[in-house]
């Protein structure tokens, strides 16, 4: 929640919109309302954010932004995983689920419509797979297997090159495709070994700095 006070108090209470951040990405304009700006969002990787609120202004009020981001974070469903872990894992709707810092993961990943999964700096041998997630983040990581990421409403990404979102590059070994996701696609700084397809994400994904080691198609070429 943002609050906006007015420069000159006899103003009255100040209009316009307010804009939530995470770095170079927007999140969302929010039209203020009694001069407060709500923003409640599943577009959110579980872990921790900085982000950022900027006013838009109004005819009686100039634009602003907060002094510093405000840290938030996420939290998980269960404990993440650190070590090896063998067998199929799923992310039901409604979990949010961590595999983090020297975790490994052999064996299909499933993420239900409703949940949310982050992968960082982890070894993941088998297909992951998601269909209507809250949101699915994979970084620092290698992946060997197929990856399928449809239908997220939140955000999925995959690697970035804005140093704001602490989600360096990945290297992927199998074909990868992302689809009909509808909550802001980022794809940076990876390596594919395999073909990469991308279809009918609103809005395009954003791609920089990828070493594709193989056929590109969609909106992926």
């Amino acid at each position: 929640t943002a609050s906006v006070g007015p420069t000159n108090p006899a103003a009255g209470t100040p209009g316009g919109t307010v804009t939530f951040s995470e770095g170079a990405r927007q999140l969302a304009t929010v039209p203020l309302s009694g001069g407060r700006a709500e923003l409640r969002t599943g577009a959110l990787r579980p872990g921790g954010h900085s982000l950022t609120a900027t006013y838009s202004g109004d005819p009686a009020n100039e634009e602003s932004a907060t002094a510093a981001a405000t840290e938030v974070t996420v939290g998980f469903s269960r404990p993440c995983i650190t070590g090896a872990h063998r067998g199929p894992l799923t992310v039901a709707g409604g979990e949010s689920v961590c595999i983090a810092p020297g975790g490994s993961q052999t064996g299909p990943v499933t993420v239900r419509s409703g949940g949310a999964l982050a992968v960082t700096g982890a070894e993941i041998t088998g297909p992951l797979s998601s269909d209507g997630a809250l949101a699915v983040a994979v970084c620092g990581s290698g992946l060997t297997g197929p990856v399928a990421i449809g239908r997220t409403s939140g955000s999925v990404l995959i690697g970035s090159d804005d140093p704001a979102t602490g989600c360096a590059g990945n290297t992927v070994r199998g074909p990868v495709g992302l689809n009909a996701n509808t909550g802001g696609v980022e794809i940076s700084a990876n390596t594919f070994v395999g073909p990469l397809s991308c279809a009918a994400n609103a809005p395009a994904p954003r791609l920089s700095g990828n070493t594709v080691e193989g056929p590109r198609s969609g909106q992926c070429r």
